[in-house]
């Protein structure tokens, strides 16, 4: 009788080896299209230059026929001496500076462009700014932003000339585009000299990777929702072809 014993071992060695073959062929096959996939997207942390944040901000076509190049408004005097006005609410304060200085998050973009336009007929503005962050810092900036409907509902200030003003924040809805996102309407009513004047400012925030676009919206008579909505609708496409380094 022949002692030697079947050699069965071959069968589970050749299925192993054809299974590793096939692990390193999707690997290679797979992981080369994934990769391709992600070259072609903005990295979460891209930064833009400069030019980039430029050409990534939305003109007057986006908006409207009725608005114009510009930030002058018939109405500036009043509205800025509004939003020049103090607080002793912390966050209340901090909200109207950055609203004033058109720099909602208050840190330090790495890249930024800003883009300004009018509508005469309602004395509105719309200020229109793309930027890039430090990632922390953007997201600490946009955590703060969703504080203020709670911490800054009701708050009194005093403008330059020492009247009253009465200040509100509420959230408002915003279109479902970018990373995060933050809609807030400020009002701050006054009376001077016997008129009463009330500033009506739509803010939207939204972020894309360590970058974000921003609008201010709105005047003393009112501030129309929809062309925030349109601003942001068409502007957050333009910034993420501007992170992928394409030309909007």
């Amino acid at each position: 009788m022949d002692p030697t014993p079947p050699r069965r071992a071959a069968a589970p060695l050749t299925v192993a080896v054809a299974v590793l073959m096939a692990m390193t062929a999707t690997a290679c096959s797979g992981g080369g299209g994934s990769s391709g996939s992600a070259a072609q997207s903005a990295s979460p942390t891209a930064q833009l230059t400069d030019s980039q944040a430029k050409s990534a901000l939305i003109g007057i076509s986006t908006l409207g026929a009725q608005w114009k190049a510009g930030a002058g408004s018939a109405s500036a005097g009043t509205q800025d001496a509004l939003l020049r006005s103090k607080t002793d609410k912390p966050d209340c304060q901090v909200l109207l500076d950055r609203l004033n200085s058109v720099d909602l998050f208050g840190a330090g973009p790495t890249a930024k462009s800003t883009e300004a336009f009018t509508e005469p007929s309602r004395n509105a503005r719309l200020t229109y700014q793309v930027a890039s962050y430090q990632p922390d810092a953007l997201d600490k900036a946009m955590d703060w932003l969703k504080t203020l409907p709670s911490g800054c509902d009701a708050f009194s200030a005093t403008d330059p000339s020492g009247n009253k003003v009465n200040g509100q924040v509420v959230a408002t809805k915003m279109p479902d585009v970018g990373d995060d996102r933050i809609g807030l309407r400020t009002t701050l009513a006054t009376t001077t000299q016997g008129l009463k004047a009330t500033l009506t400012l739509d803010t939207a925030a939204v972020r894309v990777g360590s970058s974000a676009v921003t609008v201010a919206n709105g005047g003393l008579d009112g501030a129309e929702g929809s062309a925030t909505e349109q601003a942001v609708q068409k502007g957050v496409p333009r910034l993420k072809e501007a992170l992928a380094g394409k030309t909007p």
